[in-house]
């Protein structure tokens, strides 16, 4: 009777540790599996060579989306590097040479340190689907502008700055920003 007692036992014993070791292993390849991805990284994923922005409208949009990965206060030093990057990776090759990339790094850095010491927050973007995109054409190259706002917020408030993208088509046929300006109608800009 012991001994039958102690088999039912030890085969009991058995029996839950080959559970728990597959428990552990089933959930150790889930984590493994299943990496969270923040916005950051979904936007750094993202192949812009087989998937670059095919409109004015679409570059815009994926500008503004990296604005505010640079601006989020989950960027890591590595991110900021690599989305900084990637936002000049949208600029014409005019526009690229004027700002180089250890410069625009380090001017985003300032801009960064600014807004913190401020306590001046980006909140968002509002790019209207409806908005217009002006194109016209000089000297045979293809130009593009849209308009867009950059919003914010502080202690002080909330507001935004509208800008005036304007973008101009490659010999691959891709729009590429040539710079911007603000555009009249700046809503109270907290700075």
């Amino acid at each position: 009777m012991k001994k039958k007692l102690l088999s039912v036992s030890v085969i009991l014993v058995l029996a839950c540790a080959v559970v728990a070791l597959y428990w552990y292993i089933d959930r150790s390849g889930k984590e493994a599996e299943e990496p969270v991805n923040t916005v950051a990284e979904q936007i750094l994923a993202r192949d812009m060579v087989n998937n670059y922005p095919p409109t004015p409208y679409a570059v815009t949009e994926f500008y503004c989306g990296i604005v505010e990965c640079i601006y989020s206060a989950d960027t890591t030093q590595e991110q900021l590097e690599r989305l900084v990057e990637l936002q000049r990776s949208l600029f014409d090759e005019e526009f690229a040479a004027l700002n180089p990339y250890e410069e625009l790094l380090e001017t985003t850095k300032k801009e960064l340190e600014d807004a913190k010491e401020k306590k001046l927050v980006f909140t968002g973007y509002i790019l209207d689907k409806a908005s217009n995109v002006t194109k016209w054409k000089r000297e045979g190259k293809e130009y593009a502008s849209l308009m867009f706002q950059l919003m914010s917020s502080s202690e002080n408030g909330s507001g935004g700055s509208y800008r005036n993208m304007i973008m101009r088509k490659d010999s691959n046929g891709k729009y590429k920003i040539l710079g911007w300006e603000t555009a009249e109608g700046d809503a109270a800009a907290v700075e």
